[in-house]
């Protein structure tokens, strides 16, 4: 390893020596016109320049490339020179000026009749088209560089014109005709034995299934790309292979395989010396480190991307970034943090057009803004969010349709040329027949294929119209019912207020909504039945469960809030094994909870008391893989309905018994429950107002009977 590290940096240093040797040799020779070779040498030299990331001198050289055609007024040799410094651009990711120098490019080559020069400046084209979302301009260039490569009978190159527009496909959501066009690709490779593009047109197939979500056979693919490229030998296309493995094994939880893979590509883009492939290998490693909660690594490496990246206008890879340093923000909860990264990826993606990155990132700050309680600026964002989306669903649908004229333009033309060859083989077959007359029935033969042919590329048309026709109406239903998600959006926006952003659970605004239709229920089936209306009903009380972790500011203080909001997460599961789906569960406020169990009988409160006080206490709450802490709770509850004529006010009654008893069970050793169970006629007192001399009063003279788990008398009031 060691050897070809040094094997690659001696490379770069005679190519950087060599780059300066012609750039010398024009400066100190302008107005010498130059012969064919050297014209080539500086061509290799700009692509070389590129290809190692050394854009400065890729731009000099093609400087002094163009002063050197221009001196040599050779049209095709123009056409080159624009075609250079349009891969430059692109390189940049400066699109428009790149589109401007490859046009040139194309009335130059056309100019000279360089048809695959011609072909491949249609496809470059298409690429930029590609790369700003302008799907449709992308497949008209793509498919008329095609139809160049398919009249120059270039197998190669056809296989390249079917990966480019498997791409687009790709990128258009068409994934079936992208996956034919990658696997048509693939075949024409083979055939032509190019292992290079073998290995490419199966690491596109490996992207493809990535995007369909088929992680398994995408790694197959992968894997069987990087063994080609390895046997292939080319660095570049090994890093490449690395580093979607990296990010693949991460994405599916293989820490230790992304983290090999990320390193190797991270090496062998440094040795090759292309800066801004390197950077894309850290983005992947720090993604990697949030996966496996190395903050501070992922913090660093990100930061460290994003400031090479402005500095060196890397703009799709600094759009990127800014996502990732988001998504870290959001997870750190540094939420002010991610609004500064959303807003500077938000003007980045609007200037280089890349909608559906700025779709996400107005995404992330409607989830920032609700996590901050901002609801009504979190719903002009998702407006905003609703607004693009809309957007590029309408462009995918124009571009869709496009996508299927252009195919049926590429086939009727197709038509046309395979009609002229069939009149020529008729021509010939003619002339033929007036030589010797015994090859009468094979011209029969051949004007019977003729027609059966002819038949076989109607019926395609026709199919490629149907397909037309169902895909626009497909479309069109897929808009209207986008159009009904903005009403969905404020239904959300309501449903996100009435929740603990912590745990999920319902709040205490959800409760307060809820809580007095259920008391008034409760009430007249006990109003029906004491006036002989009804039966006595059964499941008809409503207990009102005060919950709260023992000590719990002890562990905060101790192990940090994060292990706290941990052991408040998982609180939550152990109240939802405890109670029914049909109750109540509410977060009070800090590690005060309540539950109300809804339509029960009260002599069921004290066992699902029990229950959950042992659930919380028997088994430890996990804060990793490593580590768990041993907690309890102490639980208070109330029974309901009251006597008739006890309060006006039941639900503070309630709530204020529950509490009583809940500082009770705290008072007299924790870890356990204490509740009232039943009443008298009629309560002494307003229960809404009761403090806990009053309580121990009432309990005293038999107005109230409550139940416990403590073996010791109860102690109402703090100890002294």
């Amino acid at each position: 390893m060691t050897c070809t590290s040094v094997t690659v940096k001696e490379k770069c240093s005679v190519r950087r020596l060599r780059y300066l040797l012609l750039l010398v040799m024009w400066v100190s020779c302008p107005s010498v016109a130059a012969a064919p070779s050297e014209l080539n040498s500086l061509r290799q030299a700009v692509a070389e320049a590129r290809q190692q990331g050394e854009m400065d001198s890729a731009d000099q050289l093609a400087q002094q490339y163009l002063s050197a055609a221009i001196a040599q007024a050779d049209q095709k040799e123009l056409g080159n020179v624009y075609y250079q410094l349009g891969r430059n651009a692109m390189e940049r990711n400066n699109y428009p000026q790149a589109r401007e120098y490859l046009e040139q490019a194309v009335s130059q080559y056309k100019s000279a009749a360089a048809t695959l020069s011609l072909a491949n400046a249609l496809r470059q084209l298409g690429q930029t088209f590609r790369y700003q979302s302008d799907y449709q301009k992308a497949l008209e260039y793509l498919y008329q560089a095609m139809q160049l490569y398919q009249q120059l009978n270039d197998p190669s190159a056809i296989a390249s014109g079917y990966n480019s527009i498997g791409t687009t496909l790709e990128k258009m959501g068409q994934y079936e005709q992208a996956l034919q066009a990658h696997q048509q690709s693939l075949t024409l490779h083979y055939q032509t034995g190019n292992k290079s593009g073998i290995a490419s047109a199966i690491f596109n197939l490996g992207d493809l299934h990535r995007v369909l979500g088929d992680t398994s056979q995408a790694l197959s693919y992968f894997q069987q790309a990087l063994e080609l490229d390895k046997a292939n030998g080319n660095l570049r296309d090994i890093a490449y292979s690395h580093n979607k493995l990296g990010y693949l094994y991460s994405e599916s939880g293989d820490y230790q395989q992304a983290a090999d893979h990320l390193q190797q590509a991270l090496s062998l883009f440094e040795q090759i010396s292309a800066p801004r492939d390197a950077d894309w290998a850290r983005t992947n490693q720090a993604k990697l480190a949030m996966h496996q909660g190395n903050f501070p690594q992922a913090v660093t490496l990100i930061t460290g991307v994003i400031s090479r990246a402005t500095v060196h206008n890397y703009n799709s890879l600094l759009v990127d970034a800014y996502k990732l340093a988001t998504e870290l923000a959001i997870t750190m909860s540094e939420y002010d943090t991610a609004l500064t990264y959303i807003d500077a990826g938000v003007n980045l993606a609007r200037q280089n057009l890349e909608r559906a990155d700025e779709a996400q990132l107005w995404q992330m700050r409607v989830n920032v803004l609700l996590q901050q309680d901002r609801p009504r600026e979190a719903l002009a964002a998702l407006m905003q969010q609703n607004k693009l989306e809309d957007d590029i669903f309408n462009n995918k649908r124009v571009s869709a349709i496009a996508s299927i004229q252009a195919q049926t333009e590429f086939i009727r033309q197709q038509q046309q040329i395979d009609r002229l060859q069939q009149q020529q083989i008729l021509q010939q077959a003619l002339l033929e027949q007036h030589r010797w007359s015994r090859n009468f029935w094979i011209l029969g033969l051949a004007a019977a294929f003729i027609l059966l042919l002819s038949l076989y590329r109607r019926l395609i048309q026709k199919r490629l119209n149907q397909r037309l026709s169902q895909q626009v109406a497909a479309r069109t239903a897929e808009l209207h019912q986008k159009n009904n998600e903005l009403s969905l959006a404020y239904q959300q926006l309501e449903t996100i207020s009435l929740t603990d952003k912590l745990t999920g659970l319902h709040n205490r605004r959800f409760l307060e909504d809820h809580i007095e239709s259920d008391l008034e229920h409760c009430r007249r089936m006990q109003q029906d039945w004491q006036a002989g209306k009804t039966a006595r009903p059964k499941g008809a009380d409503l207990v009102v469960f005060m919950i709260d972790l023992d000590n719990f500011k002890a562990l905060n203080d101790t192990y940090g809030h994060s292990i706290g909001d941990l052991i408040l997460k998982q609180l939550k599961h152990r109240m939802q094994q405890v109670f029914r789906q049909t109750d109540y569960l509410v977060r009070w406020g800090g590690e005060e909870f309540v539950a109300v169990a809804r339509f029960i009988e009260r002599e069921d409160a004290s066992q699902l008391a029990g229950r959950f006080v042992e659930s919380v206490h028997s088994a430890p709450f996990e804060v990793d893989k490593q580590h768990s802490l041993n907690v309890s709770c102490s639980v208070g509850y109330a029974c309901y309905p009251f006597p008739e004529g006890a309060t006006t006010r039941p639900w503070p009654a309630l709530l204020r018994l529950a509490d009583l008893c809940l500082y009770a069970a705290k008072y007299s050793g924790r870890n356990g429950w204490v509740g009232v169970q039943h009443y008298q006629s009629a309560l002494p007192l307003d229960a809404a107002d009761v403090d806990a001399t009053q309580l121990q009063r009432a309990i005293a003279d038999g107005d109230i009977e409550i139940c416990h788990s403590f073996t010791d008398t109860l102690n109402w009031l703090p100890p002294v």
